[in-house]
């Protein structure tokens, strides 16, 4: 299978003559405390959730805006009926992210906060054993091997529209037709489902106000 960012830059290279270069954007915006660290919930199953005192009562795509924690080592989180406390790591971006069997993980979100790529994030909340995140344009594998309430993360030049498979093995299980990947920004795809039956949604990398 091809690496997903050298198989990428002929697409790159073919999009720069049709589109216009975006302004970099301030999704990722400086924080007063560098050592702060940013937590969201990741839960195709639930409207609501609330991150230490933030409360969330609509949760777009399955994805919370992160929320930042500065100074603290641990973070209070309640996503539907689940409620937890977790130690974090200062200067980390995590998911907390819940499946559809209802158990739940925190996930290290390698977010690569550079100005000249967007950040894919993937998890797979469904019942299949390692799920994949394919780019059809590229014919790459962009994310690979997702285990069930995991996820992963990939940095792509920008900006550009790509389509998105998700697939269990070489099957492909959902779809996300024309992301828009804009540079210092960045999208989440959530796989969720169980049963054969699976859905992929994609919501903004946000950071709560």
């Amino acid at each position: 299978m091809k690496r997903i960012q050298g198989a990428l830059s002929l697409v790159v290279l073919a999009a720069a003559a049709t589109a216009a270069l975006a302004q970099d954007g301030g999704l990722y915006e400086d924080v007063a405390n560098p050592e702060a660290s940013f937590v969201r919930v990741v839960d195709a199953g639930t409207p609501v959730a609330v991150i230490q005192s933030a409360s969330f009562d609509r949760v777009d795509g399955g994805v919370t805006p992160y929320v930042v924690i500065d100074g603290e080592t641990e973070v209070k989180i309640t996503s539907g009926e689940t409620s937890t406390t977790e130690t974090i790591e200062p200067a980390t971006f995590y998911s907390f992210v819940v499946g559809a069997d209802g158990t739940s993980a925190l996930v290290v979100d390698k977010i690569s906060n550079n100005p000249a790529q967007a950040d894919v994030t993937f998890y797979n909340l469904s019942d299949i054993a390692s799920a994949d995140l394919y780019v059809p344009q590229a014919k790459a594998m962009a994310i690979e091997g997702v285990a069930v309430n995991g996820g992963g993360a990939v940095a792509l030049k920008a900006p550009l529209t790509l389509d998105f498979e998700v697939r269990d093995g070489e099957t492909v299980v959902a779809t996300v037709p024309a992301v828009a990947l804009k540079r210092r920004e960045g999208v989440a795809i959530v796989l969720s489902g169980t049963g054969g039956s699976y859905t992929a949604t994609v919501a903004p990398n946000a950071l709560a106000k």
